[in-house]
């Protein structure tokens, strides 16, 4: 929308003589074209690795501000990022920090091959999409097929609760994963699952069913659907190894646990 693209300008004009501002990035609704009247502007502010420094010391490395904003009830919300934190990203980046750039947009650069280096974050190879189904197809094979029925068995509430909530996210990244979709965070997985070109019939129902009532028989409806679709990705005898590896031991070879990649 134009107040969006005038409130950019703004920021631009404000931070671009800086010489430790290395660029300005739009990420977002906003980039995406997807935003409301009132919706924020996601930026990626790339600065000097000395800014950084500076900014994580002052434990000051996302922020907002309203400063130039220039429509009610709007603000920037700014992450701070480096040129290694683009490469990290691209070497190592978690879904959400992946997908944040999928659809960004520069707007001030002084950095010539930093389309390239954007491009790289949101590259993933096919055998990496692989092993992340897999590794969904172990969390789904635990959670729904032992913890929540456990849960379920025991009366405890706080187990039930978390096999449910653990079992349907490990559901729904697994489809996303074998669709090569990115994971953008909770708040946006219903609307991303209901996207997907390829899923088992009534899945997002099947989702629903678990967290609303949780129990056996609708986890199993859910396994069910998830082992017929991605089941081949993982075989059985390999469940609790993957599950142990990507969990129990995820602080021993400094991996994040699959929720978290």
């Amino acid at each position: 929308m134009e107040h969006h693209e005038r409130a950019i300008e703004r920021y631009v004009a404000d931070v671009s003589a800086d010489p430790e501002v290395l660029a300005v990035v739009v990420s977002g609704s906003v980039a995406r074209g997807a935003e409301r009247a009132d919706s924020d502007v996601d930026l990626y502010l790339v600065v000097t690795e000395s800014r950084w420094d500076e900014a994580y010391a002052a434990r000051r490395l996302m922020f907002t501000s309203t400063e130039g904003i220039g429509y009610d009830e709007g603000y920037f919300d700014v992450k701070l990022a480096t040129l290694s934190y683009l490469d990290d990203a691209a070497e190592r980046g978690d879904d959400p920090v992946r997908d944040s750039f999928a659809s960004a947009r520069v707007v001030f650069s002084r950095v010539p091959d930093l389309p390239d280096r954007l491009a790289r974050v949101t590259q993933v190879s096919a055998a990496d999409w692989r092993d992340r189904v897999a590794g969904f197809v172990a969390q789904c094979r635990l959670h729904g097929g032992y913890f929540l029925p456990q849960a379920h068995e025991h009366g405890d509430p706080l187990l039930l609760a978390h096999a449910s909530v653990h079992l349907v996210t490990s559901a729904a990244r697994a489809l996303l994963a074998h669709n090569r979709v990115f994971f953008p965070g909770p708040k946006y997985l219903r609307a991303r699952v209901a996207g997907l070109a390829s899923a088992p019939p009534g899945f997002g129902s099947l989702l629903d069913d678990v967290i609303a009532s949780p129990s056996p028989t609708t986890a199993a409806a859910l396994l069910e659907a998830v082992e017929t679709f991605v089941g081949g990705a993982l075989p059985r005898h390999e469940t609790l190894s993957r599950f142990v590896l990507d969990n129990e031991l995820a602080w021993r070879y400094r991996t994040a646990p699959p929720e978290y990649s």
